[in-house]
């Protein structure tokens, strides 16, 4: 951690796995009322959705994110993931119970970019004195 005032990766990690649910409970929901559509026709309104998690996580934790960085770094993890299972289709078969539109493999370096750029962008509203 380059400053003090930015979260731990663990931090942005729980923050990331918040909005990514809500991301994928949405995307599963909005399939459902239209299941002519594929999860990718949803993937921006399902980003600022799980960004807004994202941000209400950390802003709960007393840590600041900008809601464009949030869900931009939601839709570069899934777009990190989508070019993972492209290049190796055998890594996107199974999914992980909570999450519907993540593979098991292909989810975790989404999951670290993601939180990494979580990391980086968010800080601390007001300085904590201990």
């Amino acid at each position: 951690m380059a400053n003090a005032r930015q979260p731990t990766f663990g931090t942005a990690l729980m923050a990331v796995l918040a909005g990514g649910a809500a991301s994928a409970w949405i995307s599963a929901a909005f399939l459902g009322l239209a299941p002519e559509t594929s999860v990718e026709a949803w993937a921006i309104l399902t980003s600022i959705c799980g960004g807004v998690v994202v941000k209400i996580v950390l802003r709960v934790l007393r840590y600041e994110v900008p809601l464009a960085f949030a869900a931009a770094a939601l839709m570069a993890g899934r777009l990190a993931s989508l070019a993972l299972v492209q290049a190796m289709p055998d890594l996107g078969g199974h999914t992980i119970p909570a999450f519907p539109t993540y593979g098991l493999l292909s989810s975790f370096p989404s999951l670290v970019l993601s939180a990494w750029l979580v990391q980086i962008t968010a800080g601390r509203g007001r300085a904590v004195i201990y």
